[in-house]
C-alpha cells in the first residue's frame, strides 16, 4: 500500500503496478469498492498532481467517481503535460532564433548585410 508515482516515470507503468498491487490483493480476497480504489490510485500521485486530485474528488455529484474514471482523467492529464512541456520547449527555440538574430542585428549596426543586400536586389 506505500506505492507512489515517482516524477517522469510514465503514468501508464504506474498504473501498471498499480494494478499488479491491487491483483495481489484480489488474490487474498481483499475486497475494495471501485471508488475506493479511485480515491487509492489518486493518492498514490505526487504533489504535482494535487490540482486534478482536488478536481476529480470535487466533482458534481452527477459524476461517479470510478477507479476508470480516474484512470482515463490521469492518463489525459499526462498527455495535457506532455503536449505543454512539448509546446514550452518548442517556443523556448524560438525564443533562442529571434534572440540570435535579434544580437546580429546589433552587431550588424542594425543594417542588413551586404549579402542579404544583393539578395533583396536580385
Amino acid at each position: 500500500m506505500n506505492l507512489s508515482y515517482k516524477e517522469g516515470m510514465s503514468i501508464s507503468n504506474h498504473l501498471s503496478e498499480f494494478q499488479g498491487c491491487f491483483d495481489q490483493l484480489s488474490s487474498m480476497s481483499v475486497k475494495f469498492e471501485d471508488k475506493i480504489l479511485g480515491l487509492w490510485l489518486l493518492n498514490t500521485l505526487l504533489d504535482s498532481w494535487v490540482n486534478l486530485c482536488v478536481t476529480l474528488t470535487n466533482s458534481t455529484p452527477s459524476v461517479v467517481v470510478t477507479i476508470d474514471f480516474i484512470k482515463n482523467a490521469i492518463l489525459n492529464e499526462e498527455v495535457r503535460r506532455q503536449t505543454q512541456q512539448a509546446s514550452s520547449s518548442q517556443a523556448e527555440v524560438l525564443v533562442t532564433k529571434n534572440s540570435r538574430r535579434s544580437r546580429d542585428r546589433i552587431q550588424d549596426g542594425g543594417h542588413k548585410s551586404k549579402k542579404s543586400m544583393k539578395q533583396i536586389k536580385v
